[in-house]
């Protein structure tokens, strides 16, 4: 087999002895006891990549949560979604993330809700590398799953590695430059490679012909053989000495074999007991560090120490390859811009230059995900440098370029002089690539510095924050367009934030309550129900209003939590009023609906109160059913059980007439846009006189919402609707408002 494709065999004992390797330690985070039990057992005695599996487990999000900060090495978890709330494993994945920092972590989302929150939607929005049912899951398909998953935390863990390591060796290189000797550079060098690589053991730096600056000792010497000029303590007696004195002093003489073949090979040798390097200079002398060893080193570290001896090697003599090592840590390897840490270093040295009316934008390509999907990552790298070599002809030289990851670039221009919206429609070009026709769409957020912010106070990476907040902005309006950062965007993130951990209180302490507005019959004007709508008295802010909560409980997947507790708050204002003479119609998410046991628990709430189904009635948002086709077959569930449905705003963007076939409907209640524009608009009237009429015919009940003035009125009731339902009549009560009506109706 090509080694190219992946291993992943069952465990069998060797033929020979093979050093054991640590395990991948992967997580299980899931409610469900029985999916750890499971999982282990599809898993057990499996290798990947030559190592083992761990397992340990967590049965919530917050167990969950411990688990991975005790254990910042867990390569992989398998997290359920839906665990002590709906969204428990989504908000999980954003804390590993974002409190834990934990970038490395290779997430498998699995659910056994399938449609609960749309797979593309998920993948777009969480950085997880899959997003699975768990009963598609087959032993299979988990293999592959966890195996790709580990391949990609490998391959993460090594880049992030082999990048620490540039970056120690670069400290490293500058502190050793600065040694004028052979002596101390040698000297320095062994304690460099004990300290980055955590050797701690016996070494020796030995070179060809004499050091020109060394100890008295060695500066005497004339032969071209190899001597030692650096030792730890257990090779001091050899300080001074040829490498070939080695065995009159009693130590081993495997030193000198191990040294005869790195010179023959010029080449390093990592053996079990040495780690030996090769050592070339432009100035043509030869050397040679060998350092004894208790273990096999990693890979990583075998290709660190290799890029550390070309560093020793040329590091006295030509600077230039410290400038490389410079640049592979603060530059961009596809593009050549800077990197974000060179984006950084360089935006300070750009503010002194230019002064306090910096820009910063941040580009983002539109859809670059789907471009390496179709066309692969070879193409999109193309891409990527034509979009640095535009950007660089666009600005010119007087300006700070980097790619900051993936598809963003970041570009800090020395004013404030063009608009973030007119960088995204110069940035938006047609390219011809590999005889391909690309035209790019940009977004792009910007920010500007504070005014009066000195250099002292200049933070590029508070100017970064700023510029991301817009560019997450720009993308939710719409995608191709720019937003200029406002201190608004960030209070609003924060307020959120904020009206969010409020919700979820506000459920427990009963904050949120029902009002109710009565609906009315078209011919006596009697009263013939009630829709009960949701409302919220903040124990500080006071009165919240819908339309500033309703779309954060959406946004963060309360949804079904809310739908339920909407139910029992009807329950108990049936139980509590028994002179509630009519049908009270509750409002649905359709989200709830893809919630995978909302409907048994809906029932259930009823069942478990003794409420009749007869007393209420389920008003659901046509718009909402709109691509979601298991809403609209739990409806045929809810209708099974006897729930009566309303469909609610109808007419209100997407009508399609196909849905009133397919629903299992009793009621039509048309939106009240159709309302606003009645009076002296003929097409208007004519327009929900024909879906009065057609819905009258299918033999729903028709409703409509929005009357407000004695003229609408008469005109709805002209055209035989059977109920109304607004203003004009009513606006929504309280329950002992509504129980003084009944009694002044007489109902």
């Amino acid at each position: 087999m090509s080694g190219g494709f992946l291993k992943i065999k069952k465990h069998k004992e060797p033929s020979e002895a093979k050093p054991k390797l640590d395990p991948w330690l992967i997580g299980i985070i899931d409610d469900e006891p029985s999916m750890h039990d499971v999982t282990k057992l599809a898993l057990s005695r499996i290798t990947i990549f030559d190592r083992p599996l761990k397992f340990v487990s967590a049965y919530s999000a917050h167990e969950g949560y411990e688990l991975i900060e005790r254990h910042p090495e867990m390569a992989l978890v398998l997290l359920d979604v839906v665990m002590e709330t709906d969204d428990a494993g989504l908000c999980l994945v954003k804390r590993i993330r974002e409190e834990l920092s934990n970038k490395f972590i290779q997430i498998i989302l699995r659910t056994g809700q399938p449609g609960f929150a749309p797979e593309e939607q998920v993948m777009v929005d969480y950085e997880i590398n899959a997003y699975k049912t768990k009963s598609e899951l087959t032993r299979s398909k988990l293999f592959t799953a966890l195996a790709t998953g580990i391949r990609s935390y490998r391959q993460i863990t090594a880049l992030e590695k082999s990048r620490q390591g540039l970056r120690a060796i670069i400290e490293a290189s500058s502190s050793l430059i600065q040694e004028r000797s052979v002596y101390d550079f040698a000297s320095g060098v062994l304690d460099q490679i004990s300290a980055l690589f955590e050797l701690n053991t016996e070494s020796i730096f030995c070179v060809s012909q004499r050091p020109h600056n060394g100890p008295s000792a060695i500066s005497a010497r004339q032969s071209d053989e190899y001597f030692v000029v650096a030792a730890s303590e257990k090779y001091q007696p050899l300080f001074g000495k040829p490498i070939s004195a080695i065995g009159q002093t009693g130590l081993s003489d495997a030193p000198i074999d191990i040294v005869k073949q790195v010179l023959q090979k010029k080449q390093h040798i990592f053996s079990e007991q040495y780690s030996c390097l090769y050592l070339s200079t432009p100035s043509q002398w030869e050397g040679v560090i060998i350092a004894e060893r208790a273990e096999k080193l990693k890979q990583v570290d075998q290709e660190l120490l290799q890029v550390f001896c070309m560093n020793v090697a040329i590091g006295l003599e030509n600077a230039k390859f410290f400038n490389y090592l410079n640049k592979a840590a603060y530059y961009d390897e596809v593009t050549g811009l800077f990197s974000r840490a060179g984006f950084i270093d360089n935006a300070r040295t750009f503010y002194r230059s230019h002064g306090d009316e910096l820009c910063l934008y941040l580009l983002d390509v539109d859809y670059f995900h789907n471009i390496i999907e179709s066309l692969g990552y070879d193409f999109g790298n193309k891409i990527l440098k034509r979009i640095a070599r535009h950007l660089m002809a666009s600005y010119g030289e007087d300006v700070v370029l980097a790619r900051l990851h993936s598809d963003v670039f970041a570009l800090l221009l020395p004013h404030s002089n063009i608009k973030a919206q007119e960088v995204a429609m110069r940035s938006s070009i047609p390219f011809n690539i590999d005889d391909h026709a690309i035209r790019l769409g940009m977004t792009v957020g910007a920010a500007k510095l504070e005014e009066g912010e000195s250099i002292d106070e200049f933070d590029p990476s508070l100017l970064l924050r700023h510029a991301e907040i817009a560019l997450k902005v720009a993308k939710e309006n719409r995608r191709g367009s720019g937003e200029l950062f406002d201190s608004n965007y960030e209070r609003n993130s924060r307020h959120r934030m904020s009206l969010l951990s409020d919700i979820r209180q506000a459920i427990d302490s009963k904050e949120l309550y029902l009002v109710m507005q009565p609906k009315v019959n078209s011919a006596d004007l009697s009263i013939m129900g009630y829709e009960a709508l949701l409302r919220w008295e903040h124990e500080l802010q006071g009165n919240i209003p819908p339309d500033a909560f309703i779309p954060a409980v959406e946004k963060s997947g309360l949804y079904y939590d809310v739908d339920l507790y909407v139910a029992q708050a009807t329950c108990d204002l049936i139980n509590q009023n028994k002179q509630l003479s009519h049908p009270i119609s509750i409002n649905l998410s359709a989200n709830s609906l893809n919630h995978e046991t909302f409907v048994e628990d809906l029932h259930n709430v009823f069942i478990r109160n003794q409420v009749p189904l007869n007393r209420v009635e389920l008003e659901i948002t046509e718009n909402a059913l709109i691509h979601s086709e298991t809403a609209i077959r739990e409806l045929d569930r809810l209708a099974a059980y006897g729930f009566t449905i309303c469909l609610d705003d109808f007419g209100a963007g997407y009508s399609s007439l196909g849905y009133l076939l397919r629903l299992p409907l009793h009621t039509i209640k048309i939106d009240r846009a159709f309302v606003s524009h009645l009076e002296g608009n003929q097409k208007a009237q004519v327009v929900l006189e024909g879906i009065i009429n057609m819905g009258q015919k299918l033999g729903k009940e028709m409703i409509v919402e929005g009357v407000e003035t004695q003229a609408q009125l008469v005109l709805v009731r002209e055209m035989g609707v059977e109920h109304i339902q607004g203003f004009y009549f009513f606006k929504p009560m309280k329950i002992e408002q509504i129980l003084e009506l009944q009694s002044q109706y007489k109902l």
